[in-house]
């Protein structure tokens, strides 16, 4: 995987300092699409680290073994990042991106840049939380020369399957990434169900766009969004 992010990825915002703010956007679109069968264009599987609540990511592809790629540090210390991601096997890896929980909002602050535990000079966007009841979340980004908005929502089905088990169906910490204005599904969380203390889920991309910093921010909204719902 390469190491940096693809500068034609490029978040919707100015360099701020997270502060809290309403939310004025407008509903969610509603979407039933589902992925093409067939295997997703990435897939994380994600396990606990030897510090229980961090957890490592291994990547893999349809055409490749699965290797451990990023460490993700989760802390939950007043004034500091609630979720670090990193590359490599440990937590010395370069840091990526942070994630900073709003102090009162449901809003979640990300950080991308060269140096993201500089808080007063990292380019930080808001995943803008739109409903607690349907854990839906907002997030505007560029991709070259135009620009997209996307949803984080809960799903009881994250990938389309009818033939999910009935435990799995009714957890409510699966996830969607879908286009706002078309519905396309664009990447899942699937939480583990079972009883594996080790095992915490699996992220999985669907859309490829060619430019690793789209994978970055797919897997730190995902991430914070996984976090955010173990402190609920």
């Amino acid at each position: 995987m390469a190491a940096e992010a693809s500068s034609t990825l490029k978040m919707e915002g100015s360099s701020r300092a997270p502060i809290a703010t309403s939310s004025t956007s407008p509903a969610p679109v509603e979407s039933t699409a589902v992925p093409e069968r067939g295997e997703p264009f990435r897939e994380y599987r994600i396990t606990h680290a030897s510090n229980h609540r961090d957890y490592l990511l291994h990547m893999s592809t349809p055409t490749s073994k699965s290797k451990i790629t990023h460490y993700v540090g989760n802390s939950n210390a007043i004034g500091k990042p609630a979720v670090k991601l990193r590359l490599g096997e440990t937590k010395e890896g370069r840091l990526l991106g942070v994630a900073i929980f709003v102090p009162l909002s449901n809003n979640i602050d990300i950080g991308f840049g060269d140096d993201p535990e500089n808080l007063s000079t990292t380019s930080w966007e808001r995943l803008e939380n739109l409903s607690i009841s349907s854990n839906t979340y907002r997030l505007k980004i560029g991709l070259g020369d135009s620009s997209r908005a996307v949803l984080w929502k809960r799903t009881h089905s994250p990938d389309g399957s009818s033939e999910a088990s009935i435990f799995s169906k009714m957890s409510m910490l699966h996830l969607k990434l879908i286009d706002e204005a078309t519905g396309k599904l664009l990447a899942t969380y699937t939480n583990h169900i079972g009883l594996s203390w080790k095992n915490k889920g699996t992220i999985r991309i669907w859309e490829d766009t060619g430019d690793e910093a789209w994978i970055q921010t797919v897997l730190l909204t995902a991430l914070a969004l996984i976090e955010r719902n173990v402190r609920m």
